[in-house]
């Protein structure tokens, strides 16, 4: 026909296929993979640093409560922490002290029976890194906290037990005094309290360092609470940190010798004289 156009139709495109190929979900997974163990470590770094605050925290609320303490009893000590039926002594640390923080005393918690209810994780007597493992309950249910007063320290003057280990110390069987403070101020590094690995009101050098070995209790592999530090507690009420040769000499928290007079450490076994 007169006029007419031919037209030549072009080939339409071929479409791509919408859907990604099996190697591109396997590289998407594989990165996807990476980042999240790139990221979980940081994630897990960052949450423990935020524990370590807290437990460092309620430490200075314990130096805080001290120094209203010492004013209060002309510069004497509490007493040290005994388990058992001596929870319920009044001269205890964990008896005397929490009325500053507008707290009960340990003896007077809510009790189910003879063990004491279970405290809350965010607490002035909680370490949040130890409350994640099943140490943080003793076997008695008795002692639920999570920090101990330096037991050479003990205002009565009396040895802790296992006094062998402790040098210079004054003999119990002559004679028992209280301790003054002032006997330890002019070591600024006396240690006060600390994270301790077992729920014990006291402790020693020894009982820190055992905080980084797996606890026979709980299963909790060495670190678990803070990694290879505890938080302490000086006297003069200022928080520090220590690692385990700071404590005990080659590691050995079991046979090891106590490193009694570290320069960042001092545990008053030999009071300076007045």
């Amino acid at each position: 026909m007169a006029g007419r156009v031919s037209v030549t139709p072009h080939p339409r495109p071929r479409l791509r296929g919408k859907g990604a190929t099996l190697i591109e979900v396997l590289v998407v997974i594989g990165m996807l993979a990476l980042l999240v163990a790139m990221l979980v470590p940081s994630l897990s770094s960052a949450r423990e640093r935020a524990r370590r605050t807290i437990c460092a925290n309620n430490l200075r609320q314990w130096g805080t409560t001290l120094s209203f303490y010492r004013n209060d009893y002309r510069n004497y000590l509490p007493q040290e922490g005994t388990a058992g039926s001596g929870a319920s002594s009044p001269g205890k640390w964990y008896n005397v002290l929490p009325q500053y923080l507008g707290l009960p005393a340990y003896k007077d918690f809510d009790r189910t029976g003879d063990a004491l209810d279970e405290l809350p994780n965010i607490h002035v007597w909680i370490c949040p890194s130890k409350n994640r493992t099943g140490a943080f309950k003793s076997r008695s249910g008795m002692n639920q906290f999570h920090y101990g007063m330096n037991a050479v320290l003990d205002g009565h003057g009396k040895a802790p037990a296992g006094s062998r280990d402790t040098p210079g110390f004054p003999d119990p069987e002559k004679k028992t005094f209280y301790l003054s403070a002032r006997h330890f101020d002019k070591k600024p590094k006396t240690v006060f309290m600390f994270d301790i690995a077992w729920n014990s009101p006291c402790g020693s050098p020894r009982d820190v360092a055992t905080m980084y070995q797996r606890s026979h209790r709980s299963g909790a592999p060495v670190g678990e609470f803070h990694g290879d530090y505890a938080n302490i507690l000086y006297l003069s009420g200022g928080v520090t940190n220590c690692t385990t040769d700071q404590l005990v000499k080659n590691r050995d928290f079991r046979r090891g010798d106590i490193v009694w007079d570290h320069p960042k450490l001092y545990w008053g076994y030999l009071p300076p004289p007045e």
